[in-house]
């Protein structure tokens, strides 16, 4: 299905000096995302500030312009030994994520940098990826979301310009994600060869928007990706859900293999219930998404990741000794593991009541 020409490109779209698109109405269409927790590398904050620059320089969304950025902090566990990734720390573990809570505070509060602005969240209770992400999306406003982690950035310039007019363009996009070196050619590398199902190997037709073609998936990738805000809603978080979450859990680990089954079992019929995709552009050869490893004894340094083209805009330690902070418990605080009730009642404080579902007449 082509459908490039049911938006006209605008003035608004067109790129800047760095050969970045510039979004249209970013303020009011999109709200980012970034969930953090954690790892080795605190508490230096070089990770986020590499995910929130490389955000604003390679895809048009930045506070600078508008654009809100929620930051939602895990809570943790306190044990005798760090164990990151399963959500608990130790004593010195604790001391270094709340010394980089603290550290985001002072970000926030800034005139300049890619975290100025950024409302800040925090869970007392450990959530996991899923549910962390879940309580930030109670507050978004936005029909779009931009779902980053602390440790995901853009390698490249991407066109999110392009995605969201084609998302606009064609309401049953649900979810676009943009290609990691795993991903990248998806459709011939992790379709076409490697899955089948009892109708053997799948067969799905690509999406052509300008200069963009948006490839089938078939199954969810927590990578940084722009979704509908009522897709996570609805079909991820809510009462129509296509399946439970885990606390602790990931949501590729459980709608991603719910739509693995689905399409085993009935085949690509089963895309039109997800709708859900990859973008390709034409450099189809560089991915426009990739990892920093802060759990990496290597990376967990102020040094690490030198590679990297937004390095000069992240804090080193030794900034830090000139920098008065405010402690972390100034950040709002979250209890226990939250409910539907939550986004009721933040609409309703906001004058956004208008964002509710309609109750259902007698």
């Amino acid at each position: 299905m082509s459908f490039g020409s049911m938006r006209p490109q605008t003035a608004a779209s067109m790129r800047d000096g760095d050969g970045v698109v510039s979004v249209r109405d970013a303020k009011e269409r999109v709200t980012i995302i970034i969930t953090t927790s954690p790892c080795r590398a605190h508490p230096n904050t070089w990770l986020i500030e590499e995910v929130a620059a490389s955000i604003a320089g390679r895809s048009g969304l930045a506070t600078a312009t508008g654009t809100r950025l929620l930051v939602v902090c895990d809570g943790y566990k306190v044990r005798e030994s760090n164990k990151f990734r399963a959500g608990t720390v130790n004593e010195e573990g604790l001391k270094n994520y709340e010394t980089y809570l603290s550290r985001l505070v002072w970000l926030s509060e800034q005139s300049d940098g890619a975290l100025r602005g950024a409302e800040l969240i925090r869970l007392k209770q450990r959530h996991g990826f899923g549910h962390a992400l879940k309580r930030a999306m109670m507050r978004v406003t936005t029909e779009y979301v931009l779902v980053a982690q602390h440790d995901r950035l853009f390698t490249r310039v991407v066109p999110m310009s392009a995605v969201l007019d084609a998302m606009d363009a064609d309401p049953q996009i649900n979810y676009v994600g943009f290609p990691t070196k795993t991903t990248q050619n998806y459709d011939v590398k992790c379709v076409g060869r490697v899955f089948t199902s009892e109708y053997g190997q799948l067969r799905m037709s690509r999406k052509q928007f300008r200069d963009v073609e948006l490839v089938p998936l078939v199954q969810h990738y927590d990578s940084m990706h722009v979704a509908r805000t009522s897709f996570y809603l609805g079909r991820v978080f809510g009462q129509r859900r296509w399946t439970n979450l885990p606390v602790g859990g990931f949501i590729e680990d459980t709608v991603g293999q719910h739509m693995l089954a689905e399409f085993r079992k009935i085949g690509a019929d089963a895309h039109s219930i997800f709708n859900m995709y990859i973008v390709e552009d034409a450099i189809d050869d560089e991915p426009m998404a990739g990892h920093l490893d802060g759990h990496d004894p290597a990376h967990a340094h102020e040094d690490a990741g030198a590679e990297f083209s937004f390095a000069h805009a992240r804090s080193a330690e030794r900034d830090w000794f000139e920098r008065a902070l405010r402690p972390s418990s100034t950040i709002e605080t979250l209890l226990g593991t939250g409910h539907f009730s939550e986004r009721k009642a933040y609409l309703t404080a906001i004058g956004r009541a208008d964002l509710l579902p309609i109750p259902p007449t007698a």
